[in-house]
């Protein structure tokens, strides 16, 4: 039975700013994202690696630290030629209309006026905003909608300000130490293989003592993540592919089709199909 939306699932009042989904994965060496658009606005932060990058202007080799904007309706899509890999740091959201009247450099027409190489600093800035979201969406603690939003918020004002050339990066209060964030990465690449996560995690020194600082700083397990990741990846396939739904489920590691539809309906509250056609309209998102 689909639970009744409470107060964190309902619409933002007065057109705030929304997070629609996110994810950060590695592009490995001949990875291929194919064109695609969708109903709502999207950051890529390429780290790590270059990549080339397929837009309304054409192919463009992008290199690391750019920050990418595509709005709503924009095809695009990107490709792994060279190494070291790149990974993408990727959220899809509205910005609301009060906002999009403001941030007058983040609704500029021309895609290529909405591409930006940050400085390492800036780069560190938006992956800590994009974390504190990220925490906000996996714990779904009260008002999280709210929090998630406020964050958003803040990171939009920021772009707009690197934007115009400003250095204004804030002081970060407390980053994630390296061996946490790699246990992170490992859970982001992992999630569509539940199985091969726990063998590769079970094999990492004090693995332990790293679940529990893990904990600590993202306020669930590597398992709870993991569950709460396999349906943003499944949203992401829906989204960005035209992969069927037994295709979707089988890359994300379930054995039944209909395994994966209960799963998705319990914590999105509408079949895979149905949110396919309109991801808009679902406000119940997942939940650990």
């Amino acid at each position: 039975m689909m639970s009744m939306p409470d107060s964190n699932h309902a619409p933002h009042p007065n057109g705030n700013a929304r997070l629609i989904s996110m994810r950060c994965h590695l592009g490995e060496l001949g990875t291929r994202y194919d064109l695609h658009g969708h109903p709502f606005d999207e950051f890529t932060l390429v780290t790590d690696g270059p990549a080339v990058i397929v837009y309304p202007m054409g192919e463009r080799p992008i290199r690391p630290d750019t920050l990418l904007l595509y709005r709503r309706g924009e095809r695009h899509g990107a490709r792994c030629d060279s190494r070291p890999s790149p990974r993408f740091w990727v959220i899809h959201f509205l910005p609301g209309p009060v906002l999009e009247r403001a941030l007058d450099r983040l609704v500029r027409l021309d895609p290529a006026e909405r591409i930006w190489e940050l400085s390492a600093e800036s780069a560190v800035m938006f992956r800590w905003f994009f974390l504190q979201m990220f925490k906000e969406r996996t714990q779904a603690a009260s008002h999280y909608r709210l929090a998630e939003s406020s964050w958003l918020r803040l990171l939009l004002v920021l772009v707009q300000r690197w934007a115009e050339g400003r250095n204004s990066t804030p002081e970060i209060p407390g980053a994630i130490n390296s061996d946490t964030m790699r246990l992170w990465h490992l859970v982001n690449a992992l999630a569509g293989k539940p199985e091969e996560f726990v063998r590769q995690a079970h094999q990492l020194p004090n693995y332990d003592s790293l679940r529990h600082g893990f904990k600590r700083a993202f306020g669930c397990s590597p398992r709870e993540m993991l569950s709460v990741l396999r349906i943003q990846h499944a949203k992401n396939l829906l989204l960005e592919t035209p992969l069927s739904i037994k295709e979707v489920s089988a890359r994300l590691g379930f054995h039944r089709q209909h395994e994966f539809c209960r799963t998705f309906h319990r914590a999105v509250g509408l079949a895979p199909s149905e949110w396919r056609k309109n991801p808009l309209n679902a406000f119940h998102e997942p939940q650990k």
